[in-house]
């Protein structure tokens, strides 16, 4: 009789045993952390949104001073004689660049989580703007034609000075400096927001990411 209670005490026990390892190895995954899941799911949303809302990440400033020339040759008569003198404009010029990452152009596939690391595919840095600072820009030489407008001479010299500006920038390694001053500025940033550690690139190619099962 002891033996009959003592197995009819542990029935319920037993069947309760059996059903729990068939629901271990049979039933389908249950999410028991839906809160973290949901949080890596939206990870990559709510890093492009911050990104967004950052807009033209502004990272390196030049300032540059150069001596612009520009001349045009007077018109003449049948090249027998000038009918006026040639026009020249000599300036010196003062004005800046700026590089930046328009992080407006990114999309949620530019940002893949792998594991714990973060790996985001960033726009290539450009130049946001180049301007001349007509206050600390002066005239240096001035000669003009009788035929030629001395105001609209003048503004194709600031025109060319602004141009050589954007030239300087672009061969002083501006955008590659802005490319540096990403990993220092964003990347901590990133950090943060996310939680994970950020590897920054701008191919995705240049990253194997593994992707977890």
């Amino acid at each position: 009789m002891r033996v009959l209670k003592l197995i009819f005490y542990l029935f319920p026990w037993i069947i309760a045993a059996i059903c729990g390892l068939w629901f271990w190895y049979n039933w389908p995954e249950i999410d028991l952390f839906p809160k973290k899941q949901v949080n890596e799911t939206h990870l990559s949303s709510l890093v492009l949104e911050r990104m967004e809302t950052i807009g033209k990440l502004e990272l390196t400033k030049y300032q540059f001073q150069e001596i612009t020339e520009i001349q045009k040759v007077g018109k003449d008569f049948y090249n027998l004689f000038k009918l006026e003198n040639d026009s020249r404009a000599v300036l010196i010029s003062r004005g800046e660049a700026v590089g930046c990452i328009d992080l407006t152009k990114m999309e949620v596939k530019h940002i893949q989580l792998s594991g714990d690391t973060l790996i985001v595919q960033l726009p290539p840095p450009e130049l946001c703007y180049f301007k001349l600072d007509l206050d600390k820009t002066t005239v240096y030489a001035l000669e003009t034609g009788i035929f030629t407008s001395e105001k609209a001479f003048i503004e194709k010299a600031y025109q060319t000075a602004e141009q050589q500006i954007r030239e300087s920038a672009l061969h002083s390694g501006i955008l590659q400096q802005a490319k540096e001053n990403a990993e220092t500025v964003l990347k901590p940033l990133l950090e943060e927001i996310s939680g994970k550690q950020v590897i920054l690139i701008y191919d995705l190619n240049t990253v194997r990411i593994r992707r977890e099962r």
